[in-house]
């Protein structure tokens, strides 16, 4: 050491102390880039008590206490020149003190951010939640002030003295700055307001609270000398290069969560053009569950669902389609078959083994290819897909939820530009098209979007308890507010859609089994061709779509003198009907009264479905269940129903009523096959068994005969267009054989499972007399039926429908024969 030094800054003395303002400007960002990191890290965490969210706290901490406060603590340092720049008084630094710096804040931060991530979120107490934020404030505070004073102390060569109002300045602005950036964080993350550079400001505002409390410190210290640096003086630089790398490895793990949001922006991109599986999930509050990004669970099925033809649609008409309806309503006929599924589509080379990614290597069909066995691979992925999202949700699969009742169209909103002006005045938008059409069922204008991908949503509503577990998994319940733009970025559809969807699924959630009460019923059964000649549509309440359009004429079963004087009106319109009541109200009598009561419930029928077509509709006098069969029922005390049954003209589509509306006729079938305790969940489950059991035992998909191309052409002509089966290799074991029944298909009505049914049966005799009808009933004994159930019974659609078709001209009236013969009308 030059003897110079010695006399220039003699032992005790206080040299004067300068700084290097770029060193200054490269420490806060250094601390800029440090919490940045933190607050991006913190972004993507995990809520709740798992491993996993204790892991991604922990790197929250380590990226704050170790790049934003401690390599910002060695940086600044270094931009304090004392003296004249003499090595051998510069600052030096104590290794212990140094490594024991380091780690101390980590701990104290981990603290708070464990605090305020467990009980912010988790309790709806706001004083819990403003205490929960005070601790993590004052943990971050302390941790830069105690890491800065921890750091200066282990100086080698020096003696500080500090300035306490320096000391409470500096630790005030640390915790208050620290507490300010928290609380904006979490309080945007619970509302889902968290964009980038909602989060560049806290970064901000957490890099002015360490940069704020260092130079605060820095101005309330001095350095007495103690003692002189020999050595090199290279020695000053290890901190700052430790600190530079540690600020690049805090870039790249930066870089890296930026490439991770890309990419998950392309993949919710690419998956609104794919068919996804969503799980709507609500709480008591009407919130839906949405990860930490947003977005609802889901994961995709397949690419894209391979058309048979180019007028084969997957919607609601689809036989698929309602098999899968009707299986979310029964996941435990299903439920053991899943690991058997898993194994085929792995063999079949439709799933990758040990992965979750559907239809990554999905074959492309040809014309060749069996539509059967696709329908049976589209149906497995399914099942798959669904038990893959409830192993997410920590559920098991029945809990998982029920079907949506429509397949949802996303990847629509790149698609409402059609072209633009060739003179570049206007762009043209797909709605701009469709101002002219009028949804008149709805009442509101319906734009013509042209969607890529669709959406098969499984909805419930959850209590309390539920809902709470939920979010210890990590999500949370959100309003539609609080994340529809991230819902409707990741859907690619416009807001409004987007919100007018979460309320229907919202609706259909809390919507249960549409059963009604035990009494006698009259219904309005109107069916129409659907518009592209695809099949029928029938007429229903647009809030319970389960039911047909009906009014309660009787809390009991109508006695025989009452059925006698409904028989009366068999085959007659409406119209006559109200015509025929009204010439023969005007007796003082119980008929008087009973026909009085008749004619009110008809004008009831026509105030809740005003159609034209309903005027005309004929009255049939045969007496239907309104369900079949159903577990835990009696036979004689269901609920009963007569219909006025009658066919709209093809030309008219629009609806008078803004209740109602049409949906397939098959898919109001599924409706009633759906019911809690219905027998056709037996029925299916049992050919789901047998189908799937088949499935595991051919190495690869199977191909038709190639020797019989007719067939291809007898599958498109089919009434119902159910697939064609290979009967050399599965004979009678597709699931969508008997899924959807033909008009007036006589079905056996024996239970599943096998068993014996005893049915009691009479005959109805009517005779038309001029004072009415006189019935007389005659009971035919007692027959028993034994046997294994492989149909499924006939709903009440198909018995309406097989009334339909047995009158020659619903549109006309017609005398009607003097006597009528009857059979078994509700068997």
């Amino acid at each position: 050491m030059p003897s110079d030094i010695a006399a220039k800054y003699p032992i005790g003395s206080k040299p004067a102390i300068s700084f290097v303002p770029y060193l200054i400007f490269c420490s806060y960002l250094v601390s800029l880039i440090g919490a940045f990191t933190t607050v991006e890290l913190l972004n993507r965490r995990v809520s709740g008590s798992g491993w996993r969210s204790w892991v991604q706290v922990a790197g929250c901490a380590v990226s704050f206490g170790l790049v934003a406060i401690w390599c910002m603590h060695f940086v600044g340092n270094r931009a304090i020149v004392l003296g004249d720049g003499e090595q051998e008084i510069q600052l030096y630094y104590s290794l212990t003190y140094t490594t024991v710096s380091a780690v101390l804040p980590v701990v104290v931060i981990f603290i708070g951010l464990l605090v305020a991530d467990r009980f912010y979120k988790g309790s709806k107490r706001p004083m819990t939640r403003f205490a929960s934020l005070l601790m993590c404030g004052v943990c971050a505070g302390a941790a830069v002030t105690e890491m800065h004073y921890l750091g200066n102390n282990g100086t080698t060569n020096y003696h500080l003295h500090l300035s306490w109002p320096h000391i409470v300045g500096a630790a005030g602005i640390a915790v208050g700055a620290c507490l300010l950036s928290f609380s904006l964080f979490f309080h945007w993350s619970q509302h889902w307001m968290n964009n980038i550079w909602r989060r560049i400001v806290v970064a901000f505002f957490l890099a002015l609270a360490v940069s704020g409390m260092h130079w605060t410190a820095a101005a309330g210290t001095w350095y007495e000398i103690r003692g002189y640096h020999v050595g090199p003086g290279r020695e000053r630089n290890i901190n700052l290069i430790i600190s530079l790398c540690l600020c690049l490895s805090a870039c790249v793990v930066c870089f890296l969560l930026g490439f991770l949001k890309q990419r998950q922006r392309r993949l919710l991109k690419d998956r609104a053009q794919q068919v996804v599986l969503a799980v709507a999930t609500f709480d008591a509050e009407g919130r839906l569950l949405v990860s930490q990004s947003g977005l609802m669970p889901c994961q995709t099925i397949t690419q894209q669902f391979h058309q048979r033809t180019f007028d084969d649609d997957f919607n609601t008409s689809h036989p698929v389609f309602q098999w899968i309806f009707r299986v979310s309503r029964n996941w435990s006929g299903i439920l053991d078959l899943i690991p058997s599924m898993r194994e085929h589509l792995q063999m079949t080379g439709y799933l990758q083994a040990n992965s979750p990614t559907h239809g990554g290597n999905e074959r492309v069909s040809s014309s060749d290819d069996d539509d059967t066995s696709y329908s049976a691979t589209f149906r497995e992925l399914f099942c798959v897909t669904a038990h893959e999202i409830a192993k997410t949700l920590d559920t098991s699969l029945p809990n998982l939820g029920c079907l949506y009742e429509e397949v949802l169209t996303t990847g629509t909103l790149l698609n409402r530009i059609l072209w633009q002006s060739s003179y570049g005045s206007k762009t043209i938008l797909a709605a701009d098209v469709a101002t002219s059409t009028r949804d008149i069922e709805a009442g509101i204008i319906s734009p013509i979007l042209f969607g890529k991908g669709q959406m098969l949503v499984l909805t419930k509503q959850v209590d309390t308890d539920e809902a709470n577990r939920l979010q210890n998994l990590g999500y949370g319940f959100a309003s539609i507010d609080q994340v529809s733009d991230q819902l409707a970025r990741s859907l690619q559809i416009s807001r409004n859609d987007l919100e007018d969807l979460v309320s229907r699924l919202h609706s259909f959630s809390r919507r249960k089994a549409c059963i009604p009460e035990i009494g006698t019923y009259i219904a309005s059964f109107l069916i129409q061709p659907s518009p592209a000649m695809k099949g029928l549509e029938v007429i229903v309440p647009r809030a319970t779509p389960d039911r047909l359009p009906m009014v309660k004429l009787s809390d009991e079963e109508l006695d025989s003198r009452q059925m006698s004087i409904i028989a009366s009106f068999n085959g007659l319109s409406l119209e006559d009907c109200l015509l025929r009541t009204s010439q023969r109200t005007g007796t003082m009598s119980v008929d008087g009264d009973f026909l009085k009561k008749f004619r009110n419930k008809i004008f009831d029928l026509l105030r809740d479905c005003p159609e034209q077509t309903l005027r005309r509709a004929i009255f049939s006098a045969r007496q239907l269940d309104v369900t079949h069969g159903m577990t835990g029922q009696q036979e004689s005390r269901q609920a009963t129903v007569f219909a006025f049954c009658g066919i709209r003209e093809i030309y008219i589509q629009s609806l008078q009523g803004v209740t109602l509306k049409t949906i397939p006729l098959s898919f109001f079938q599924a409706y009633l096959r759906s019911y809690p305790g219905c027998p056709d969940h037996a029925i299916l489950a049992q050919k789901n068994h047998r189908e799937f059991s088949s499935l595991q035992q051919v190495p690869s998909i199977t191909k038709p005969p190639a020797t019989h191309p007719s067939n291809k052409w007898l599958r498109r002509l089919g009434a119902n267009r159910l697939p064609s089966v290979d009967m050399t290799s599965r004979a009678d074991s597709c699931s969508e054989e008997g899924l959807v029944n033909g008009m007036g298909q006589t079905e056996m009505t024996t239970h599943p499972w096998g068993g014996i049914m005893v049915t009691s049966t009479q005959d109805v005799i009517i005779d038309e007399t001029k004072d009415g009808f006189d019935m007389e009933m005659q009971d035919l004994g007692v027959k028993a039926e034994v046997g294994i159930a492989e149909t499924e019974q006939q709903t009440m659609a198909d018995k309406l429908m097989s009334i339909i078709t047995g009158f020659r001209d619903p549109h006309a009236t017609r005398a009607l024969p003097k006597t009528l013969y009857y059979g078994s009308s509700r068997r």
